[in-house]
């Protein structure tokens, strides 16, 4: 991988190892030569993700700061973690530098040629899609991804990040914290623009600013559709995006378009967890207003009756999106019927303020004459579902962060059957 590790500095560790996106930067790191540990709050040696890591060789260790010695060169960090938190307070005892997962990203890719996907929403598809296509080419990419890739994916292999022999990265870039406005990427996409994390004028600036920062081609999502073997109209305005890109850049575009068809999706993305008593189980990561929206249009146009659940991922983004989320659910009760369950605010620890709770976002839902549950654990969801599904019918789970998500809708499949 050329120019991976511009700096003279080898030993790094990584504070919530186990996330999406800080996993994927240990499995680059380690694989660019660096040597590589890691901490989590909800490390568990047998899980599959911690396995994965250990088979790279990737020290992991709870986070209280054991991982951390005085040989450590960096620390990366994310924007969720506390100034409190015992590796932080280590970092600063032992005058280690620390460094945002951004910077250390920026890092890996030093001088090589960026092609950077943004937005706030569809972004991780997008990402995964123009992966799969440029591998299909033969363009050996280095590819960092907010999800796994459902073709990379495999007991052993994450499959979110991708090493390459070549020089070219394609990565999702993050506007939640602005760590996006790291990079100067030579062509970029920009899937959408809606409210989310900050409001609507500030996202434009920011996005305005990302693109001056390109220096080659940047495609802006225009509604544009192109045929996915994936659920939902959002994923073909993804597809467009990708291929748009793909014929700027001078690619085949019937190569371009063998790829798409072959496409499997990406993991927790309107991702099919499997079928149980005619009833089919789908598993989601939407988390703001615009994703469940997507998710839930897509799933009753295919299926109609549609049974979902929720877990809000945090107390600060329920509070800010309270009424718009919502706004969401009652709509779609309105026109489509089926059931919602509201599980309790998924909380990681830490010392966020308990501001809203689901409790409240279940009265405002009820409040317009839509019917909702709220369920104070998986095992009272699952009774529920058992309840009220009937062949024919599709439960949707919808939330992130929380991995007692897709754990239960896989559940839902292989212990759970769903009487005629």
């Amino acid at each position: 991988m050329p120019n991976s590790n511009p700096l003279p500095m080898r030993r790094v560790h990584f504070i919530g190892i186990g996330g999406v996106g800080m996993n994927g930067l240990a499995q680059l790191a380690s694989k660019a030569g660096y040597s590589v540990s890691g901490s989590d709050r909800a490390y568990a040696p047998e899980a599959r993700l911690f396995k994965c890591l250990d088979r790279l060789g990737i020290g992991l260790f709870p986070q209280d700061g054991t991982g951390i010695a005085e040989d450590t060169d960096q620390v990366v960090f994310s924007t969720a973690i506390e100034s409190d938190n015992p590796e932080i307070l280590k970092s600063n005892e032992l005058g280690i530098p620390l460094l945002h997962r951004a910077e250390f990203l920026k890092q890996l890719v030093g001088d090589g040629e960026l092609i950077a996907v943004a937005g706030t929403a569809g972004k991780t598809t997008t990402t995964g899609l123009l992966a799969w296509i440029f591998e299909c080419l033969g363009k050996d990419p280095n590819v960092y991804n907010g999800a796994a890739i459902l073709n990379w994916q495999t007991e052993s292999n994450l499959g979110n990040i991708r090493k390459g022999a070549s020089n070219l990265w394609i990565i999702e870039a993050d506007e939640s914290d602005k760590s996006f406005l790291n990079f100067h990427p030579a062509h970029a996409i920009i899937t959408n623009i809606s409210k989310d994390h900050y409001e609507l004028d500030e996202l434009h600036a920011m996005f305005d600013r990302f693109e001056s920062q390109t220096s080659g081609t940047t495609l802006r999502g225009d509604g544009g559709r192109h045929p996915i073997p994936i659920l939902g109209k959002h994923n073909e305005e993804n597809a467009a995006c990708a291929v748009r890109l793909c014929e700027a850049l001078g690619m085949d575009r019937e190569r371009v378009r063998e790829a798409v068809a072959t496409f499997k999706g990406i993991e927790r993305r309107l991702e099919i967890a499997g079928e149980a008593g005619g009833v089919t189980v789908i598993d989601d990561y939407a988390h703001n207003p615009a994703k469940i929206a997507a998710a839930l249009s897509a799933v009753a146009a295919r299926y109609g009756t549609v049974h979902a659940y929720w877990r809000p991922h945090g107390f600060t983004p329920l509070s800010q999106g309270l009424d718009d989320i919502a706004a969401v659910f009652a709509r779609h009760g309105k026109r489509h019927g089926g059931s919602l369950f509201i599980l309790p605010v998924y909380y990681a620890g830490g010392t966020v303020r308990r501001t809203v709770t689901s409790a409240e976002l279940v009265e405002r839902i009820e409040s317009v004459g839509v019917q909702v549950g709220l369920v104070q654990n998986y095992e009272a969801l699952q009774a529920e579902l058992r309840r009220r599904a009937a062949p024919g019918d599709a439960i949707l789970g919808m939330g992130a962060r929380d991995p007692e998500l897709p754990r239960f809708a896989k559940r839902l499949v292989t212990e759970w059957s769903i009487p005629r």
